[in-house]
């Protein structure tokens, strides 16, 4: 005996987005596997299978790192005497901040949405992504090492070394508002107890596959600054010999990426079907991708390095080497939607979507 249902139910319809562009694909059919659960009931909500779920930030994310790295070496001789020395240092600061909010999470595959009348109904569908605020980093890095050699009178000699190696890594990574991507294999239809040929008319939405949309209000900022100052002094008095030799070898990445408002991608290989259908039929279409606001990256390096020779009478050496690399690339992106599924299939007639039901069911 086939069981009627009611399809007149005045079915709530808040959060359903009327506006998604439905994708109509001529591809392959997936091929649901047996073992999922067919029979669900339909109820007076909307349905949802394997959907990730939205993700919301509200509020600011800050992060401040601040580095000092002053390295100092020094050889002082008095008369008739000798000092030397020698320094080497190797420093890796690393002030990389990863900030990330308001990520919906990504749609299953295999999942099977099915019911009836004007509820919406959503299988494998990525989570929207929402963010409103700010996110800021600012970092600052000091670099200033000293080498001294200082031969005071007669008869002194002053021989002082110094190697520095440093790597500063200050550029962010700032995502906020990311829709989430849509699953594979996804079916999103009516009941299973309509009979073959049975014209009904549905007016809910019908997701399958579906990305998420992804939408930012707010301003991400990051500020990077970086000072390089090395010194270098050989200082010779009467009668004296002073050497003074440095090498610097820094690397300054201050590169920033900043994404905003992504919508995710369409899955592929879904089903999003019914007879006279008045509702939306999205499946595997890419999410919305909305950013209203600003981005901001500012870097600042200063190099300044200062070699001194001072021959008051006596002999002074002063010797510098500086290598000094900034990369202070940025990639920014914003209000960019999700790319469309390949392989998904809607359909408004009945007798292909019962001939589909009833091969799912045998």
């Amino acid at each position: 005996m086939v069981e009627t249902r009611s399809l007149l139910e005045d079915l709530p319809k808040a959060g359903t987005d009327q506006h998604l562009a439905s994708n109509v694909a001529a591809g392959h059919l997936a091929l649901v596997p047996t073992w999922l659960p067919l029979d669900v009931a339909s109820g007076p909500s909307s349905n949802s299978a394997g959907s990730g779920g939205d993700g919301i930030s509200e509020g600011v994310i800050s992060s401040n790192a601040l580095a000092v790295f002053m390295p100092s070496n020094a050889a002082i001789a008095g008369p008739h005497s000798g000092a030397d020395a020698f320094q080497g240092n190797d420093a890796l600061i690393n002030q990389h901040p990863t900030e990330m909010a308001g990520i919906g999470g990504n749609g299953g595959s295999g999942n099977v949405a099915i019911g009836g009348g004007d509820g919406a109904n959503h299988a494998g569908s990525g989570g929207n992504g929402l963010f409103y605020g700010g996110l800021v980093s600012t970092e600052v890095a000091l670099f200033a090492p000293v080498n001294t050699a200082v031969a005071a009178g007669p008869g002194a000699t002053a021989h002082a070394e110094q190697s520095n190696n440093a790597l500063f890594l200050q550029g962010a990574t700032q995502i906020g508002g990311m829709g989430g991507s849509g699953g594979d294999h996804n079916v999103a239809g009516h009941g299973p107890s309509m009979s073959p040929g049975t014209a009904l008319t549905l007016t809910g939405d019908y997701y399958a596959g579906h990305g998420g949309d992804g939408y930012f209000v707010g301003s991400m900022v990051d500020v990077s600054i970086a000072i390089f100052s090395p010194i270098n002094i050989a200082i010779g008095a009467a009668g004296g010999s002073a050497e003074a030799h440095q090498t610097n070898n820094v690397i300054f990445d201050q590169g920033t990426v900043q994404i905003a408002g992504i919508g995710g991608n369409g899955g592929g290989f879904n089903l999003s079907s019914d007879t006279i259908f008045t509702g939306n039929h999205a499946l595997g279409g890419g999410g919305v991708g909305s950013s209203t606001g600003s981005m901001v990256d500012v870097n600042f390096a200063y190099f300044h390095p200062i070699n001194i020779a001072v021959p008051a009478g006596g002999t002074a050496d002063a010797q510098q080497t500086d290598h000094v690399l900034y990369d202070q690339q940025a990639l920014q992106l914003a209000g960019i939607a999700g790319h469309g599924g390949d392989g998904n299939l809607t359909d408004a007639h009945s007798a292909l979507v019962d001939d589909i039901l009833s091969f799912m069911h045998s």
